[in-house]
Order: structure tokens, then sequence, then C-alpha cells
């Protein structure tokens, strides 16, 4: 068995890491809104660390777009722009739209990862 291409393993192991901070904020809001109040700082600083990584996500899914495709480009660009405008709308406490948006983060975190692993890169062909 071929190892895939280095460029893809860090396109998998971003889409990996998006997709775990994207669950641990739905585990923390789920904590402090079943009424554990305490989660709800974690949830915060979560929310900084979860825009952070789906930023940078998405700028190395563009430097290395050629290796990701359309598809996955596309989808962690989406996620980034997303997770601003979630940020946003828990600073601004819209707490049904919050929530709502964060399901649909979930749902484009899932597409980007599973998109990401069914990806595979061919060089283009000499000649």
């Amino acid at each position: 068995m071929r190892l895939p291409h280095p460029a893809l393993i860090a396109l998998r192991t971003l889409a990996t890491l998006a997709l775990s901070a994207c669950i641990a904020q739905a585990g923390w809001a789920a904590a402090f809104l079943g009424g554990e109040g305490k989660y709800r700082a974690f949830h915060e600083v979560g929310a900084g660390v979860t825009v952070a990584v789906l930023v940078v996500t998405a700028v190395l899914y563009v430097v290395l777009r050629r290796f990701a495709g359309t598809v996955s480009t596309v989808l962690a660009l989406l996620l980034a722009a997303l997770s601003v405008a979630q940020y946003a709308l828990g600073e601004m406490d819209l707490i049904g739209l919050h929530i709502f948006l964060g399901v649909l983060i979930a749902m484009v975190a899932t597409a980007l990862t599973s998109w990401t692993f069914r990806h595979h890169y061919e060089p283009p062909a000499r000649g």
C-alpha cells in the first residue's frame, strides 16, 4: 500500500482537526445548555480556537488547492466564513440562529472531511 501524497496527508489532518474543533464546540454547548453553566467559559474560549483552526484550514486548502480539489476547497472556505458568522451570532446573543448555524457548520465540517478523505491526487501526465 502506497502512502498518499504528503499534501493530501496534510489536508486530511487539517480536515480532521476542523471537524474535531466543531464537535468539541457542540459538546461544550451541550454541557452548558444541559445545566452545567461552568462549561460556557470553555465554549467561549473554544469559539476563538475553532475560528482560528477553520480560517487556517481554509487558507491552507487554498494554498494546496491543486491537491485538495475544487469541492474541498470551496467547503473549507464556506466553513471558515460560517464560523466567523457563528462567532458574531454568539457575540450578539442570537442563540436560536447560533444553534441552527452550529448544526449547519457540523454538517459542512463532516462534508469537508468526507470529500478530503475520498479525494486522490493524480499528478498531471507528462508528455
